[in-house]
Formats: C-alpha cells, structure tokens, sequence
C-alpha cells in the first residue's frame, strides 16, 4: 500500500466514523460517479452506458429495474468478451469499476464504505491513477464527515 492509498483509507475510516454512510447514499454516489468521470477517456463503451443508466437513475428517469439490467449487462459482457483475463486489465477494470455504483443501488442501505469504495478504487486506479483527486473528491463529497 502506498503511501497515498494509506491516506485515502485513513481517510476512508474517519468518514465511517464520523457519518457511516450507506454505500448507496448521494455522497458515495456522487464520488463514485466523479471518480469514474476521471477516467472517462479510457472507460470502454458498455462503462459510459452504464454512467448514463446511473444518471438517469438519479434523475428519476428509470427506475431501479434498469439499474439492475445494465449491471446484468456488464457482468454478461465480462464473461463473453473477457473470460480467462486478469482483473487487473484496463478494460475489465474499467467495467467492474462502474460495476461498484450499479450495484450499490440494490444495497443502497448496507454500511462499510471503507472496504466498498477502497475496492472500488483499486478498478479505478488500474485503469488510470488519480490519488490526489480521489482525494480531493472525497474531501468535497463528504466534507460532513471529515
């Protein structure tokens, strides 16, 4: 672990301790779309798809059954277009990243950011690395907390 990675999940536990967000909340949310907005050049299509289906879930254009088809859609894809590849390459990074928000509508309630949104940033960051922005987000989005 890094030493940025260190303080991210410090700072990852602070905002657990202070606030314990769901993993669904409009905090986690908002970061994890940002964070995923990052990287957007390198997010294959079925990934800015999936943006798309979030924030129109967001918005109240779709209902949750979308949400959940397109998180369907990506794990389908994973398996017909990448089977037998490393998680670590960019483009099923890329996909299981944008996985994390697609599915922490069906859990929007469950606790422990830490270990989700740590996860979550390890895709990102095999994609393209941005700790300090990452930073920066987190310090934006759950400024309550910290």
């Amino acid at each position: 672990m890094t030493n940025t990675d260190q303080e991210l999940s410090e700072l990852l536990n602070r905002i657990e301790e202070n606030c314990d967000p769901p993993i669904g909340s409009q905090q986690c949310n908002d970061f994890m779309l940002e964070c995923l907005s990052l990287i957007r050049e390198k997010l294959p299509p079925i990934s800015l798809e999936a943006m798309e289906v979030l924030r129109k879930y967001f918005s109240r254009v779709v209902k949750i059954e979308a949400v959940s088809e397109m998180l369907v859609k990506c794990w389908h894809h994973i398996d017909e277009n990448y089977k037998g590849v490393d998680s670590c390459h960019v483009e099923v990074s890329a996909i299981r990243a944008v996985i994390f928000p697609l599915d922490a509508q069906r859990r929007a309630h469950e606790r422990d950011i830490v270990d989700y949104l740590e996860s979550f940033l390890t895709f990102v960051n095999q994609v393209e690395p941005h700790p300090e922005k990452e930073e920066d987000l987190l310090r934006k989005h759950f400024a309550k907390c910290i």
